[in-house]
């Protein structure tokens, strides 16, 4: 898939993005969202509040963004260590939480997202020197690596623990 070349094309990738990864989900039964194993230990359910969390994270960037300002995000995640750290904390405080409620969340975070990258102008989005603390990476990366391209990189892992599965 080509990268987005400006603000339309962006928000088409992050809705056809969405739109589809719930379609591949919607038909899955609630023992298929909570059966651990899909990744390491990690169900459905877990993945789905692995993706609203870091959807979460990208939307408080883009919104500190429209305010002009640099993130200040708690915890602060700069090494991959940090992100395996940060992932196992999010997975180990919802571990128990409701399938309808992490449902809810991802979309809610979703939505989030979506607004705070519709409510930037084509240059907050596309100019990669336009934000000095985006080190020279364009914002609309954040929008892509915390939705579509989240999804995507997930759902290759789900597809193979799908194939293995008699539900």
């Amino acid at each position: 898939m080509s990268p987005p070349t400006n603000k339309a094309e962006l928000l088409e990738m992050m809705e056809c993005g969405y739109t589809a990864f719930e379609a591949f989900l919607a038909p899955l039964s609630e023992a298929q969202l909570t059966e651990s194993g899909v990744s390491g230990d990690w169900s459905l359910k877990d993945i789905l509040v692995h993706l609203a969390t870091w959807q979460g994270r990208a939307a408080q960037i883009l919104e500190a963004a429209q305010r002009n300002e640099q993130p200040q995000l708690t915890p602060s995640i700069k090494t991959d260590e940090e992100v395996d750290q940060f992932n196992h904390a999010t997975f180990a405080a919802n571990r128990s939480r409701p399938p309808v409620e992490v449902k809810q969340d991802f979309h809610a975070s979703y939505q989030q997202i979506l607004a705070a990258t519709e409510a930037l102008s084509e240059e907050d989005l596309f100019d990669p020197g336009h934000f000095a603390w985006m080190k020279g990476n364009a914002l609309w990366t954040v929008a892509k690596g915390d939705t579509f391209g989240h999804y995507d990189e997930h759902k290759p892992t789900i597809e193979a623990w799908l194939a293995r599965q008699r539900f």
